[in-house]
C-alpha cells in the first residue's frame, strides 16, 4: 500500500453526506461546554484482492466535537472495558436545529446542536483491523489539533512493527491462495478430470509451498 490522500484535516456538519461512522471505535467522550469523542475513523474499506480473504483499511484517530449540544439523552448499556462502536449517525433537521442520534452497538446517544467538527490527529494509517494501535495512535487523547501541526510517530518499532503485519498479510493471501488451487485440484480429481499422475505431482508441490508459508506465519495472526 503506498498511502491515502487525506482529503483535508478538519470535517464539519458541511461534510456530513460525505462522511460515515459505521464500524468507528469510540474510546471515550466528555462533556462541557461541547460533546467530544474520542474515536478511530475509518476512512476507507479495502475490498480484498483475492475474493473471500479478509478487508483492510486506512484508519486515523480523530477527535470528533458537537458544539454546545442541548437536551442530551443517553440509554447506552456498557460493560466495563468495552469500547463503544458506532453503527450510525443520524441526521433530522429541524426547524432551527439539528438533532443528531448515535446509534451504537450498546445504545443510542441524542442530542441537538447545530454544528460539528472533526479533526484527524493523524494521517490515516493502513491497518488490518478497523482501529488503530493504542501506541501507534499516542494513547487516547480529545486533542482538537489537526495532524498538520502535530508532529508524525515515527518511532522506528512502529514502522518495523507495520512492516511486520504487511508481510505477514500477503504471505497470508499467497497460502490463501495456493488452499483454493489444491481445492480445485482436488475437486478436479474427483470428478476424473485429472489424471493421477498429475494429480499427485501437483498435489505435493502445492502442499510444500502451503507448508513453507505455513512455518513462515508461526506466532503471527494467520498462524490458523
Amino acid at each position: 500500500m503506498i498511502d491515502y490522500k487525506l482529503e483535508k484535516w478538519i470535517w464539519t456538519e458541511q461534510d456530513f453526506q460525505d462522511m460515515g461512522w459505521h464500524d468507528a471505535t469510540v474510546y471515550g467522550f466528555k462533556m462541557h461546554e461541547n460533546l467530544e469523542f474520542d474515536l478511530d475513523y475509518i476512512f476507507k474499506w479495502n475490498e480484498p484482492e483475492v475474493e473471500g480473504f479478509f478487508f483492510t483499511f486506512w484508519v486515523a484517530p480523530c477527535t470528533l466535537v458537537f458544539e454546545r449540544p442541548a437536551n442530551l439523552s443517553f440509554e447506552l448499556t456498557q460493560s466495563l472495558g468495552e469500547w463503544l462502536e458506532i453503527e450510525d449517525i443520524e441526521l433530522k433537521l429541524g426547524e432551527d436545529s439539528r438533532h443528531w442520534t448515535i446509534i451504537t452497538h450498546q445504545g443510542e446517544i441524542s442530542f441537538e446542536a447545530n454544528s460539528f467538527r472533526q479533526f484527524v490527529r493523524m494521517k490515516p494509517s493502513f491497518q488490518l483491523e478497523q482501529v488503530v494501535p493504542y501506541d501507534e495512535r499516542n494513547g487516547f487523547s480529545f486533542d482538537q489539533r489537526s495532524g498538520e501541526s502535530i508532529a508524525p510517530n515515527a518511532r522506528p518499532e512502529i514502522e518495523q512493527r507495520r512492516k511486520k503485519k504487511l508481510e505477514d498479510y500477503e504471505l497470508a493471501k499467497r497460502r490463501f491462495i495456493l488452499s483454493k488451487e489444491l481445492e480445485k485440484l482436488n475437486d478436479g480429481r474427483a470428478d476424473g478430470q485429472i489424471d493421477t499422475k498429475s494429480y499427485s505431482s501437483e498435489k505435493r508441490k502445492l502442499k510444500e509451498q502451503i507448508d513453507s508459508l505455513n512455518f513462515y506465519l508461526r506466532g503471527s495472526r494467520y498462524e490458523k
